[in-house]
């Protein structure tokens, strides 16, 4: 039950997280500078920067996540599941 808990808890903070990283640039509005000539979106380099950054940054987060919750889980005895 605790494990399913911890896995619940963990997608739906990958989510919120998601769901907040995805809202950032939504509301911007394109101009003619921001697409290509067959209408879809440029993509900036900085743009792509950030977007990796950000993804390594969630990865880390999420690593550091599973050995707290490994650790924790070592600390009260309960079988980890690996």
């Amino acid at each position: 039950m605790l494990n399913r808990l911890n896995l619940l808890f963990i997608a739906f903070a990958i989510l919120l997280l998601s769901a907040c990283a995805g809202s950032k640039g939504s509301s911007r509005s394109f101009s003619g500078d921001d697409h290509d000539g067959g209408g879809g979106p440029v993509v900036r380099a900085n743009e792509l920067k950030e977007a990796r950054d950000e993804a390594v940054n969630l990865t880390e987060e999420n690593h550091k996540m599973a050995r707290e919750i490994f650790e924790l889980k070592n600390r009260l005895g309960l079988p980890t599941d690996e």
